[in-house]
This record gives C-alpha cells, sequence and structure tokens, in this order.
C-alpha cells in the first residue's frame, strides 16, 4: 500500500467496513423473526386458538427460512470477495452503502410478503429487493475482478467465472420470481428453491469449482 492510501484520512479501512457489514448482517438476520407476531392467548384460548394461529403464520415461517439463508448466502459471498480485496476505494464504498440499504430491507420485505403471501405487490416487493441486492453483488464482482491494483492476488479465471455464474443465480431466479407472481404470486416463492439446485449442478461442472 502506497503511503498515500496508507495516511488518506478519507480512506476507509477494509476491516472497517466488513466491521460495518457484519454488523447490519448479522441486526438483518435478527430482524427477520421479529415479523411472525405471536398473540398473547389465555391457557384455554390456546387449546383451540393456537393450532390454527401456527397454520397461518406457516407462509410467514417458510420465508423466513428462505429469506434468512438468502441472507446468509450474501454475507459469504461478501466474505469471499473481500478475501482478494486489499484497498476499499470510493467505488466499493458506494457498491456497499447501496447493497446494505438493501440488505436492511429485507426484513420488511420478508415481512409483508409471508403476511401477504397471495398478494402480487406485496410478493413482487421481496422479488423486487432481491433482484437488486443481487445484481449489486454481481456488479461488485465484476468490478473486483477488472481492478486487479485494488486486490492482493491475480484472479484465477476459471474461480471468476465460477463466482460469476454463481451471482448470476439469484437475481435469475428473483426475475423468474417476479414472472411466476404475476400468474401466482404465492407460488412465485417457491421459485428460490432452485438456488441451491443450480449451484450444485454449478460445482459439478468441469472447470467450475471453489
Amino acid at each position: 500500500m502506497s503511503g498515500f492510501e496508507k495516511d488518506n484520512p478519507h480512506r476507509i479501512s477494509k476491516g472497517r467496513l466488513e466491521t460495518m457489514v457484519d454488523t447490519i448482517f448479522a441486526f438483518a438476520m435478527t430482524l427477520l423473526v421479529l415479523g411472525m407476531v405471536m398473540p398473547q392467548f389465555s391457557e384455554a384460548q390456546a387449546v383451540s386458538e393456537l393450532p390454527p394461529y401456527l397454520a397461518k403464520l406457516l407462509p410467514q415461517f417458510i420465508l423466513f427460512i428462505v429469506a434468512f439463508l438468502v441472507l446468509a448466502f450474501f454475507w459469504i459471498e461478501h466474505h469471499r470477495q473481500f478475501h482478494y480485496l486489499r484497498i476499499v476505494n470510493p467505488a466499493i464504498l458506494r457498491f456497499n452503502v447501496a447493497i446494505l440499504i438493501f440488505i436492511v430491507l429485507i426484513p420488511f420485505t420478508t415481512d409483508v410478503s409471508g403476511a401477504y403471501d397471495g398478494i402480487m405487490i406485496a410478493v413482487l416487493l421481496f422479488h423486487v429487493n432481491l433482484l437488486i441486492v443481487s445484481s449489486l453483488f454481481l456488479g461488485q464482482w465484476m468490478y473486483i475482478c477488472r481492478r486487479n491494483h485494488l486486490c492482493d492476488t491475480e484472479f484465477d479465471l476459471a474461480k471468476e467465472r465460477y463466482r460469476f455464474w454463481i451471482l448470476v443465480t439469484v437475481p435469475s431466479v428473483a426475475f423468474l420470481g417476479i414472472v411466476v407472481a404475476f400468474f401466482s404470486p404465492s407460488d412465485s416463492l417457491l421459485v428460490y428453491i432452485l438456488i441451491p439446485v443450480i449451484i450444485a449442478i454449478l460445482g459439478k461442472t468441469p472447470g467450475h469449482h471453489e
């Protein structure tokens, strides 16, 4: 690192940005569960009221699992991208600020979509949220791959292509969810089951590896 980069008071260190990202991801993942509100039933009411209420919460619970796993995927992906990064320049900082805006929105869009999974506009909020944040991750990876001066090591071409196709998976599935939502909003949330399937297939493709 040059003396200017080290002494520049306007430069954000990689470690400081990673700490902020980790904190916000942990906060967003914790907030997901708060969307599932449990009313207070008396002991007598609970016998009859609790089972149907829990059944009513099932779509929200499923969406909670989906959103939590997607957030975990994004957090791991952020770690993998920053593994190569040595310097945080203004463009990387802007990417991360934009990413975090839509990360903290995920608990809200998850809550709305889970509560109104049969209403198209509610479900579209979730799909569009994931489409935007996953597209930002893809854009950041493409930017990092083309700025070797920001990185510690040269990129392995096979790994670069593998990460690209992994990152294309989520926005593609989110876009598919948007299309399906116009015909069946509740069923459109099931498209995210495709993500681990596609990633597993990519992992078995010759030349694609971690």
